[in-house]
């Protein structure tokens, strides 16, 4: 399952890349930062699949949750401006990811094993 993901993640940035580098109206800024976002969605989804850490009933739930979370994350990042000022779906990406981030440390909160920070 590790491997899996991966290797889709892999696939995916290629697929992206190829996407941005054939396609003129594709600003290069958009598929940058869409790569950007395949990487932090298998970051974060295989973070899910290795931890023990999280109990395995917050693994199921936010494998579907952050897989949905990552759609619209990308969505968002595609259909942005290619300014990032006053960039309204920029905006809505970094609030998704930063949600994100939040399901996780709730999660491992939530199991019963605290993150230290140094």
């Amino acid at each position: 399952m590790k491997n899996l993901i991966l290797i889709i993640g892999m696939l995916l940035i290629a697929l992206n890349t190829l996407t941005g580098l054939i396609l003129p109206d594709y600003a290069t800024l958009n598929f940058l930062l869409a790569d950007l976002s395949i990487v932090l969605s298998v970051g974060l989804l295989y973070f899910l699949a290795c931890s023990k850490k999280i109990a395995n009933g917050f693994k199921i739930g936010l494998t579907l949750l952050l897989f949905f979370t990552g759609i619209a994350r990308f969505s968002c990042i595609v259909l942005a401006k290619q300014a990032l000022e006053n960039n309204y779906y920029f905006l809505v990406a970094v609030g998704i990811l930063l949600l994100e981030f939040v399901f996780v440390a709730t999660a491992l909160y939530a199991s019963g094993k605290r993150i230290e920070i140094k």
